[in-house]
């Protein structure tokens, strides 16, 4: 095994693409089309970001995604709620639309701050940013 250093940015992008449970070194797999491995590679303990790592918070599988001018937000066990997605510029109606979602995600068990900042980062990855 191999240890690298990589910016804060590139470690958002593989977790970025990454999919529920998966490890690091599974994204760069399925990214790059290699085999899976023959002894998977195990999380490492305490290096890296705060928060990030092998510690998992959350008991229910959540999505939260922007598609077709809608925010989705859906659990494993079938929970869904979708609101309009409104003018890029109507900073108010982000506001509320965003708020609404992150009260839906922790009503349904969502982690905080893990699985409501999946809400938040769907709106501003497609364009729909807040400023304070």
């Amino acid at each position: 095994m191999k240890t690298i250093r990589i910016s804060g940015k590139v470690w958002d992008a593989i977790a970025g693409r990454g999919k529920f449970g998966e490890t690091e070194d599974d994204v760069l797999r399925r990214v790059f089309d290699l085999p899976p491995a023959e002894h998977p590679v195990q999380r490492a303990r305490g290096g890296g970001r705060v928060g990030r790592g092998d510690v998992r918070y959350s008991t229910k599988r959540m999505s939260a995604k922007v598609e077709s001018n809608k925010l989705i937000v859906e659990f494993g066990d079938g929970a869904r709620c979708e609101w309009a997605t409104p003018n890029r510029g109507d900073k108010a109606e982000i506001r509320r639309i965003r708020e609404e979602a992150v009260a839906f995600a922790l009503d349904n068990g969502a982690t905080d701050p893990g699985q409501t900042n999946t809400v938040r980062k769907a709106l501003t990855s497609s364009g729909f940013h807040l400023t304070k």
